[in-house]
């Protein structure tokens, strides 16, 4: 039997900025998930510096890709060039209906936009997460940068992209959650 195959579709954090491919999220989420006897391949189909409108531009990119799983990473670049919160759920939107429509369990990866970008703003956007996983039905990590950002240990020298030791916490965060889904693949 071939393994699950879960398309890891993002931006920068999952593609792995400055680092090796096998440093990258999904290497290392493949590499977790292995180690807990699941038969995974964990596809990278993350590109830095996209947005969700980027990402909505190349959704037949992971549809092609016919997984079994997609985990959904992106939102981060939205807020850092002024996306419209809104257009951020719209564009999200639109990838969690397509997903829908082709049967493909979704796990989605928030982010919480950064303080410095303002109270209201910060509200508008940090809502729209966990209200499309409400509305989809679809298990949600909250927010990657959680797992990393506010430990200098767990930087590169860019001060906002993780090193190895911080993918290796975004997956023992995200890890539960794909667990979790896998066994809905599985039963199908």
């Amino acid at each position: 039997m071939a393994p699950l195959r879960i398309a890891c579709f993002g931006d920068s954090l999952t593609e792995g900025f400055g680092l090796h491919d096998s440093q990258a999220l999904p290497a290392v989420l493949e590499q977790r998930l292995r180690e807990q006897d699941l038969d995974v391949r964990c596809l990278n189909l993350g590109i830095s510096g996209e947005t969700t409108e980027d990402g909505l531009d190349r959704l037949d990119q992971l549809l092609d890709a016919r997984p079994d799983l997609a985990v959904i990473q992106f939102g981060t670049n939205d807020f850092f060039v002024g996306l419209e919160p809104s257009e951020t759920e719209l564009n999200l939107t639109d990838m969690l209906e397509a997903l829908a429509d082709k049967n493909i369990r979704t796990v989605l990866v928030g982010v919480c936009c950064l303080a410095e970008f303002g109270e209201g703003y910060k509200a508008e956007f940090d809502a729209v997460f966990p209200r499309l996983a409400d509305r989809f039905g679809v298990p949600l990590l909250p927010d990657l940068l959680a797992a990393y950002l506010h430990d200098p240990s767990l930087l590169l020298i860019d001060q906002l992209h993780p090193n190895t030791a911080g993918v290796r916490a975004m997956v023992e965060a995200l890890a539960p959650l794909v667990i979790k889904a896998l066994e809905g693949v599985r039963s199908r």
